[in-house]
């Protein structure tokens, strides 16, 4: 396959993540219902509070699904919802196996942190991750192999 051709690639979902989503935004639902419903609660508490709760739930869908990873001809792209990120491979110094807890587009918590030229970082969780950073090597030439993964010997940091 040619190198410019776009390779799609999967992201990783953890069901104990989705289902931690799931019990987060029915626990709000459960709590937010019974005001919503309550007649001594004022018309304008009550209004608020259904846009808040679906302002919530609307931007947790919207930031998350779907989620997804194209490696294309000049960088990646990184789709989360509504948003899509893209990054062209020169700017991309390291790329880490991790476990991150940390907020980023992905639905699981193994991940590869993209670190980026100018200090920034991003985590991905590709469904294949050995598979994407051996394709992102051979797109991103400047990439070598070291032990937790790809860096630039050159412009990553430690």
């Amino acid at each position: 396959m040619a190198m410019d051709a776009p390779v799609r690639v999967p992201a990783r979902v953890d069901p104990w993540v989705v289902g931690a989503v799931v019990v987060a935004l029915v626990a709000v639902t459960a709590i937010l219902v019974p005001l919503l419903l309550d007649p001594r609660v004022a018309a304008l508490a009550r209004i608020g509070i259904g846009v808040m709760w679906l302002g919530a739930v609307g931007l947790t869908l919207g930031m998350s699904l779907p989620v997804g990873y194209r490696l294309e001809g000049r960088g990646l792209a990184v789709r989360a919802g509504l948003l899509t990120l893209r990054f062209a491979y020169p700017d991309i110094v390291r790329a880490d196996r991790v476990i991150s807890p940390l907020a980023g587009p992905a639905w699981s918590l193994v991940r590869v942190r993209l670190g980026l030229d100018g200090g920034g970082w991003i985590d991905v969780a590709p469904r294949d991750r050995e598979g994407f950073l051996r394709e992102l090597a051979a797109r991103a030439p400047h990439l070598r192999s070291v032990p937790r993964g790809l860096a630039d010997a050159e412009r990553a940091r430690a």
